[in-house]
């Protein structure tokens, strides 16, 4: 298990991109959303599902980080804090909270994961040029991205994994 202070490193890491735009400067849709009133975004095209909070089967209490399972078109997807993945404090959720689940490669595999998200605002369109010192800039206010493939390593990727049947 992580420090505290490795966690949020490891978290700074997840937000902060280098501003260097990546291979091709064609325009890219992200998925905008709000967790503990922080704006975010992450690319769209990792996203499999958007589920009611209501789906969440919560977790045992004792395992920090993770807070249950859901299903997505007969899957078990593992579903993660991510205030605490970000260290981000612990606020009242949205009026709208979901579960957002995307697939993330892992080695050789592609897994399921989920978060829950207070609130999903939009899928925008951006350029690699909209994205400044880790955020997007664009139409309305800065969103902070989110890299899940730094958020959360292939180990844990595997262990949410091997809790599906």
């Amino acid at each position: 298990m992580r420090s505290s202070s490795a966690n949020w490193r490891h978290a700074n890491e997840a937000l902060a991109h280098d501003d260097k735009p990546c291979v091709g400067s064609s325009p890219k849709p992200y998925l905008t959303f709000r967790v503990a009133r922080q704006d975010l975004a992450m690319k769209a095209a990792c996203i499999r599902g958007i589920l009611p909070l209501t789906d969440l089967e919560p977790a045992a209490a004792g395992r920090r980080g993770f807070l249950g399972l859901t299903s997505l078109k007969g899957q078990i997807v593992g579903v993660i804090d991510l205030r605490s993945r970000l260290g981000l404090a612990h606020t009242g959720q949205g009026r709208a909270p979901k579960i957002v689940v995307l697939e993330l490669a892992a080695g050789t595999r592609q897994h399921l994961l989920g978060f829950v998200a207070d609130r999903i605002s939009d899928v925008v369109v951006y350029r690699d040029r909209d994205l400044r010192s880790g955020a997007l800039r664009g139409k309305g206010r800065p969103r902070k991205l989110v890299d899940f493939d730094q958020l959360v390593s292939e180990d844990e990727l595997a262990a949410l994994w091997s809790l599906s049947p």
